[in-house]
Formats: structure tokens, sequence, C-alpha cells
């Protein structure tokens, strides 16, 4: 006998997965909401087809009835069928190539690199500080600044850009022209 949804049960706000994107981002978000619930594995694999449209749910359509004992056997079913969706992560190396641009500002380059550093396999602080360091574009009035300091922690970095882009903010907002 099926289990039968809880009354107030509604689908998680999520968006539906396609088929064109990475399937185990739709996977964790997912089972976040329902954990987060603590809904039963019962539930859990009745709710995840409401997830689903387009390909993706004509391939659930299609599974033979009663053809899986688990959420676990689902989640692998959904993974074999879309992986080629998944995106691949690209090596810590690859943030070697993200540099700052002479007329960047500071805060765009650091919102620029940490984008393009969620893409990475490796996330490691000293990899990352290092590599976000030997972007910054070399005459800057920032990289004057770090030459007068020495980071160990990422944090540390950031607090300094931070304090640097307001101070920046500020100037530029008090040298602008009033108009009349």
């Amino acid at each position: 006998m099926a289990v039968p949804l809880p009354q107030k049960f509604r689908v998680p706000a999520m968006e539906m997965y396609e088929g064109g994107w990475n399937p185990l981002e739709h996977l964790e978000t997912f089972r976040t909401h329902m954990t987060l619930h603590g809904f039963l594995e019962e539930i859990v694999c009745r709710a995840f087809p409401l997830t689903l449209k387009g390909s993706a749910c004509v391939w659930f359509v299609s599974l033979a009835l009663k053809s899986m004992d688990s959420f676990s056997e689902l989640v692998r079913q959904f993974l074999t069928q879309f992986v080629s969706s998944r995106r691949r992560r690209r090596p810590a190396t690859y943030l070697l190539t993200i540099k700052q641009m002479e007329d960047e500002s500071l805060k765009s380059y650091l919102a620029r690199f940490n984008k393009e550093r969620m893409t990475t396999d490796n996330q490691d602080e000293k990899i990352t500080l290092a590599t976000l360091l030997g972007g910054i574009w070399p005459r800057s009035q920032f990289m004057a600044e770090l030459a007068r300091q020495t980071f160990v922690t990422l944090r540390e970095f950031m607090d300094q850009a931070e304090n640097f882009i307001n101070e920046e903010n500020t100037l530029r907002t008090l040298t602008k022209p009033r108009r009349k």
C-alpha cells in the first residue's frame, strides 16, 4: 500500500528538473527540502517525480511500476540517466587564469574570481589566496597596500579588500562633481 502524502504537503519551491543541467544540484536541493521537513523515505520517493518536467518526467514515467525498492535506487537510476548533463568541475589550477583587468575595479574582480572559484574542484584556502593575490593588477593602488601586509587566511584578505573597496567608493562619491 502506498503511503499517502501528508495533508499539508507542498511540492518544494525549487526549479523543476528538465534534464539540461547538473542532476546532482537538483538532487541535493530536493534532499535538503525533504530532510528539513523530516519526511519518511516513502514520501520522498513519491514527491521526487513532482520536481521533474520535460524529458526528465518522460524518463520517470517510462520506468516500470514497482521497479524501485528505495529512494537510493531511484537516485542511482536518475543519476545514471542524466549523468551526461553533469558539469565537470575545473582543476584548481584554472584559477591561475583569472586576472584583474587594468580598468577593472577590485570589487568586480573579486566577484568574478569567486564565481569562477565555485566551479573548481579544490577549495583549499591557501591555493585560493595565492591565486587570488596573483591575479590582482600589479599597478593597482590595492597592490601597493598588499605589499605592506602578509595574509595568513582568506578571511583576513577579504576583510582588507572590503575596507579598500569601501574607501575607494567613499572617495569616488566625494570627488564626483555636484549637479546644480
